[in-house]
């Protein structure tokens, strides 16, 4: 089944994804995937522990609610990162740099979140569990979805859960674009957009948040860009189930920091790889 991340890494180089998928070559560990992993793990303490936060403010005061949630955020960050230490300690990073980097972004979360709970409670006085169940969005991490009719699957970041639709969110931390999405987060998004869809939930938008940036950049779903992810889901098959390796990619850019360089340009290496996987899947 294809993945909806496949269908990013495709975007980006289908080659690369032969290799990770078909040859099961993967990248030794990267700076940047540790630090989205702490970026990640933040926001599922946050979302995950939502309810118990929300259930014991006893106030309607927007600045102790952003006190309690900028202190809980804290600590939540700081426990991603000693969760990540021995791997940060690999790559020279101090724990104290990638706290300084990514709390403002987290104390905006806060802000955003205690902003939006004391507009809630001022106007429905309401607090603990009936708090809890009125209010929207509702925020749950990192969801697993499947579709044997879409021959698609994937782990939505975040969902903004509301009493008639649903929103997915695609959390990054990489280069941020000018404008819009980048096209291969944009065809990740819509994969969402439709595994949630054929789950049964109402959506018909999404949007990417990205790190450095408040601003959400959204992704409105429209037949052109369904036809776009099924088109590809059919591509990404295609790659995942032979032995074809395909081209090189014309931006070669891409391959300067690529961590299976030395792999995808040396022929006689990829041959034998293939050839094992060839021999194994004969056997199975």
């Amino acid at each position: 089944m294809v993945s909806a991340t496949m269908l990013s890494s495709y975007l980006y180089c289908p080659r690369k994804l032969f290799i990770s998928s078909v040859l099961k070559i993967k990248e030794p560990p990267k700076e940047e995937l540790v630090k989205g992993k702490i970026w990640h793990q933040t926001y599922e303490f946050i979302n995950k522990n939502d309810e118990s936060i929300v259930k014991s403010i006893k106030t309607s005061n927007y600045q102790e609610i952003y006190a309690f949630f900028r202190k809980n955020y804290a600590r939540f960050l700081r426990n991603a990162i000693i969760m990540n230490k021995t791997e940060l300690k690999e790559f020279n990073i101090k724990l104290i740099d990638i706290f300084k980097d990514y709390w403002e972004n987290f104390d905006s979360e806060a802000k955003l979140r205690a902003l939006n709970l004391s507009q809630f409670i001022l106007k429905h006085n309401i607090f603990g569990e009936e708090l809890w169940i009125m209010l929207e969005p509702k925020i749950i991490s990192e969801q697993y979805f499947k579709s044997e009719k879409l021959n698609l699957s994937g782990i939505i970041d975040m969902i903004e859960v509301y009493k008639d639709f649903h929103v997915p969110v695609e959390i990054k931390t990489g280069k941020v674009p000018n404008k819009g999405i980048w096209d291969n987060h944009r065809v990740q998004l819509a994969a969402y957009m439709m595994l949630l869809e054929d789950s049964g939930k109402k959506t018909g938008e999404g949007y990417m948040k990205y790190k450095g940036i408040e601003e959400k950049r959204i992704l409105a779903m429209n037949p052109m860009l369904k036809e776009e992810v099924i088109d590809l889901i059919r591509k990404v098959n295609i790659i995942i189930s032979g032995f074809d390796a395909p081209d090189f990619v014309d931006n070669k850019n891409k391959c300067n920091k690529c961590q299976v360089k030395d792999t995808c340009y040396n022929e006689a290496e990829m041959n034998r790889l293939n050839e094992e996987v060839r021999r194994k899947s004969t056997i199975a």
